[in-house]
């Protein structure tokens, strides 16, 4: 793989986000997570799962506005081609790791905002640093995005809040309401999240994967549902020129200029 790094010891799974400098999510890091959550899934030697990430900057800083920007995405031998789908890509990315036959556990040190959001929105648990921060930061370059999980996870007001204005919250408020399991101090998410997936995988392996299969399919229509739609919206956004204009000013730093087109 490419842009992860997978480590598996004593029944325990630990897949890392490693994309430098951000973990900003492409297509091939897409691609490489749903590969490697459907084989953990079928792996009985795994009990649980913790999602991390490599680097000191960020979890993960969101979708690749690059590649999206220019409709193209590199392949393994480093040529480019058209992304002819990339909502259908990453929408079977987050699925995979929701779907996983054990529970995932993301543990959380840094930023993680819009597509890195969704990653920890789609995990059963998180642990998650005092330094961390989370945010709904799709509609400041023309997206929009993560509302399903939001939704879930904070309540319709708080998520109001983050999709309109973009702000990024610390993991305090997060824990706050709920969201996230444990708040610990800086470097210790990784090591709190792996104690807990040993605690999981200590248990009967059927017993864990029937619990989480079922509560999944009591979450699953609603929730998948709600995301196609909020699919359909951001590609209708993208339809328009000021989606555009956004990840331009975005990429080149300066304000936006809107048309209304």
């Amino acid at each position: 793989m490419k842009t992860l790094i997978i480590d598996r010891s004593d029944g325990i799974a630990t897949v890392s986000l490693n994309r430098p400098p951000v973990n900003a999510v492409s297509r091939q890091m897409q691609l490489e997570l749903r590969e490697a959550f459907e084989t953990l899934s079928e792996d009985r030697q795994v009990g649980a799962v913790v999602l991390a990430a490599e680097g000191d900057r960020a979890f993960c800083g969101g979708i690749d506005l690059k590649e999206t920007s220019s409709g193209t995405a590199a392949t393994d031998d480093g040529s480019l081609r058209t992304t002819l789908n990339p909502g259908w890509e990453w929408r079977a990315a987050q699925r995979a790791i929701r779907h996983c036959a054990v529970p995932v556990i993301a543990a959380v040190e840094r930023p993680a905002i819009g597509a890195g959001f969704g990653l920890v929105g789609v995990c059963d648990l998180i642990i998650a640093s005092r330094t961390a921060t989370f945010g709904l930061t799709e509609i400041n370059v023309g997206l929009l995005g993560g509302a399903s999980k939001a939704l879930r996870m904070l309540g319709p007001y708080k998520t109001r809040m983050m999709m309109f204005t973009g702000r990024l919250q610390p993991a305090q408020e997060l824990y706050r309401l709920g969201a996230v399991e444990e708040l610990v101090e800086p470097g210790e998410a990784l090591p709190r999240a792996k104690a807990i997936a040993a605690e999981i995988a200590g248990k009967s392996p059927l017993a864990i994967r029937l619990a989480k299969e079922s509560i999944v399919r009591i979450e699953t229509d609603e929730v998948e549902t709600q995301y196609r739609t909020e699919w359909d919206y951001t590609n209708r956004l993208r339809g328009f020129q000021d989606s555009q204009e956004a990840m331009n000013a975005y990429l080149e730093k300066r304000e936006p200029t809107w048309t209304w087109s």
